[in-house]
């Protein structure tokens, strides 16, 4: 099994590794369908400006409270406050506004790698005791190998310190000579069945 993390050549991958796996939530049955590169790409930047919407509703609640507070403990200086809020909280949209687009083109640039390999657009993959089912072809869990393991790290910050995780971005699974290549983020539903598949097959593995 050959490991890469962050694009990088790993010689093997060690218990310390796989306990920094950030995984999904347990599934024994999962279901998923090849995109096409314009569906991943527009799956991709809704899900990304949602959460970017999402902190930035949250400055503004939190700028404009302060504000409030501000005007309402304090009438004299009231007006400074909330004004300093507002560019504040102009300034963090602003901060938002520019890391959306720079994961954008981040995403454009990877999109060719992202989408070497895949099953044909609209391919249905299907997991669960019996194996997994590309199409109407079934292969069974003992018949699969995992050729290559394609990994990024991350820090999440933890109290004081933080903490290196592990994400599965995609796994090349062999069986004879046939190749079958899952992209979580080419996949829809990518990320549970990506993660439910490595989970199956590692427990194969002595």
């Amino acid at each position: 099994m050959r490991i890469l993390i962050n694009d990088k050549p790993v010689d093997a991958l060690t218990p310390k590794h796989e306990k920094s796996f950030m995984l999904s939530k347990v599934q024994q049955d999962a279901k998923a369908t090849v995109l096409t590169p314009d569906e991943a790409t527009k799956t991709y930047i809704a899900h990304t400006r949602r959460w970017f919407l999402i902190l930035g509703g949250i400055a503004i609640v939190l700028m404009a409270g302060i504000a409030v507070v501000g005007m309402v403990g304090d009438p004299m200086d009231g007006g400074m406050i909330a004004i300093g809020a507002a560019i504040i909280g102009a300034a963090f949209v602003l901060v938002m506004y520019l890391l959306l687009g720079h994961r954008v083109r981040t995403w454009n640039r990877r999109l060719q790698h992202r989408s070497e390999d895949l099953l044909p657009a609209g391919t249905t993959l299907v997991i669960d005791a019996g194996g997994l089912t590309v199409g109407t072809e079934l292969f069974a869990w003992p018949s699969l190998a995992v050729d290559l393991l394609e990994l990024s790290s991350a820090s999440l910050p933890s109290g004081d310190t933080s903490t290196l995780v592990h994400i599965i971005e995609r796994i090349s699974l062999r069986a004879g000579t046939k190749v079958i290549m899952l992209d979580r983020v080419m996949l829809q539903n990518g990320l549970l069945f990506v993660d439910n598949t490595w989970r199956r097959l590692r427990a194969l593995t002595p």
